[in-house]
């Protein structure tokens, strides 16, 4: 069993890792500098892009501040029944695979105006917890992980990260971080909206829903384990 256990956890690990090979090209490419797009300030919320090499798409990362702890922003990307309500135009999304409690696939499906195909996705997520209390979901496309639904145009490309971290006064500063290849051709109109709505509405959604009750209190072993290593780390240094 334990046997078993460890050979699907190391081939979901160097499934990952070619997946992540796979859009280093986004990591080498040529990135000009952050520009702020929007800034909502009711709901102190800024958006940036930046260019990316020859891209039609640009990148986006979104940026806030929520008053609510780091592990209940885990507890909201952990509850998947609730992710087509917050997460802007996604319509479908399905867990394919989750190995353990930071790893898992998921099927994604993206809404766009018609007369415009819609889009689909799988993607892989890695949560990791550091010493400082802060989460990081990185968040790469899976493209052959299986085969093309005709319905739809698969996202070749998509890399991108959550993070947040722990702030004075019970405060989360979230940043949200996304570059993707959306696969075929949009009009200029959607691709300039797309990349200021999505960060913008994600996270005036998330804003809402993290307060809930359901999601306070809730603790994760993988963040455990990384406070119970910074502890031990500082007793040893201070020997």
């Amino acid at each position: 069993m334990l046997q078993s256990l460890d050979q699907s956890m190391s081939l979901f690990k160097k499934a990952a890792a070619i997946t992540l090979m796979s859009v280093s090209s986004f990591s080498f490419a040529e990135v000009s500098p952050w520009e702020l797009e929007a800034h909502d300030e009711d709901k102190d919320i800024k958006v940036f892009t930046r260019s990316v090499g020859e891209s039609p798409l640009k990148e986006f990362k979104g940026v806030t501040q929520i008053t609510a702890p780091v592990s209940a922003f885990v507890a909201v990307l952990k509850d998947t029944d609730v992710a087509t309500n917050w997460m802007h135009n996604v319509v479908e999304f399905d867990v394919m695979e989750s190995p353990n409690e930071t790893e898992s696939v998921v099927y994604t499906v993206n809404k766009t105006p018609w007369p415009v195909t819609d889009r689909d996705a799988y993607v892989r997520s890695v949560m990791t917890a550091n010493a400082d209390g802060s989460v990081v979901s990185t968040i790469s496309a899976a493209p052959t992980y299986k085969e093309n639904n005709e319905d739809y145009i698969r996202m070749p490309e998509l890399a991108g990260t959550w993070t947040f971290t722990p702030k004075e006064d019970g405060v989360t500063e979230v940043v949200y971080q996304v570059h993707a290849n959306p696969g075929g051709s949009l009009p200029t109109w959607l691709v300039n909206a797309i990349v200021v709505e999505t960060p913008m509405n994600t996270l005036s959604n998330l804003q809402e829903l993290v307060v809930a009750e359901k999601y306070q209190g809730q603790s994760f072993v993988f963040m455990q384990q990384a406070t119970t290593e910074n502890i031990t780390a500082q007793a040893e240094l201070a020997q």
